[in-house]
């Protein structure tokens, strides 16, 4: 492990979120950029289509999203299971094994405010109405050096402990200000950007509220943000405005309320103690 473990856990459990050092070198990272390329492009080695690809029209200059790349392409599915990033996100979650929920990959090229910014969020708003509770943690690998020219991802520094806020975050939010102002001035806090370099990785607690601005540079930037639980998290069904993907296709292999979320072909194991 290349990483002082107590120390990310320490900054995560203050801050919300921490950043590693570089976990993967340029060849890989280079291999793992052709596989977004081929993902991004509709060219799926991987056998089956990612789950969600937006926007269903894309033009060159707008920001794309595609959930469950690593279904697409195996380059992608390596870097997506990587167990070092597993063995980290159990530390930072104090989980015995880690699964995998979910990945995207995100594509953001240059272009104004309305096709590449990225508005205020937090991860458990989507995640909440199916699982259990929030032991999630997201592993965000550049694949560009990101800076704020770029659009480079921002946090709210602690805001992990607002809880749960409803009716301010939106991932396609572009009024990034206006979502500021909403939270209200209880919970005014300094945006922190995260810089960071090819290969390093960032990593952010479910409710640290988070987004980017426009790419307003010449160049990409890219990236797999990987989503990551504790594998005690179970499968719940609760009312809200839409339930996550992940409890049908648990539910259409065989999978029941109240048991954990597993099955290799849509949350594998990527690290355990036991």
């Amino acid at each position: 492990m290349r990483v002082d473990l107590d120390g990310a856990k320490a900054q995560y459990d203050e801050q919300g979120h921490w950043s590693s050092p570089v976990l993967f070198g340029a060849a890989d990272v280079q291999r793992f950029v052709a596989a977004g390329e081929r993902v991004v492009g509709g060219e799926h080695r991987g056998g089956r289509a990612p789950t969600l690809s937006l926007p269903f029209d894309p033009s060159p200059s707008d920001l794309r999203k595609v959930d469950n790349a690593w279904w697409a392409d195996p380059d992608i599915a390596a870097l997506t299971t990587d167990p070092t990033l597993g063995e980290i996100a159990a530390t930072l979650l104090g989980a015995s094994s880690v699964r995998l929920w979910q990945d995207q990959l995100l594509w953001k090229p240059p272009g104004g405010p309305g096709e590449t910014t990225i508005g205020w969020h937090q991860d458990w708003a989507s995640w909440d109405t199916v699982a259990s509770h929030d032991a999630f943690v997201t592993a965000w690998v550049a694949f560009d050096d990101v800076d704020d020219a770029n659009g480079a991802m921002q946090m709210l520094p602690g805001s992990q402990r607002f809880g749960l806020v409803e009716g301010v975050g939106n991932f396609f939010g572009t009024d990034r200000d206006a979502q500021l102002e909403a939270l209200g001035p209880d919970r005014s806090v300094e945006p922190t950007t995260v810089c960071l370099a090819v290969g390093e990785v960032s990593f952010h607690h479910p409710l640290t509220f988070h987004g980017s601005g426009p790419n307003t540079s010449d160049r990409m930037r890219r990236s797999l943000a990987i989503h990551l639980m504790d594998a005690e998290v179970t499968a719940v069904s609760r009312p809200g405005i839409w339930q996550h993907y992940n409890l049908a296709l648990f539910r259409e292999r065989g999978g029941e309320l109240g048991e954990p979320y597993r099955f290799d072909d849509l949350c594998p194991l990527l690290h355990t103690d036991r």
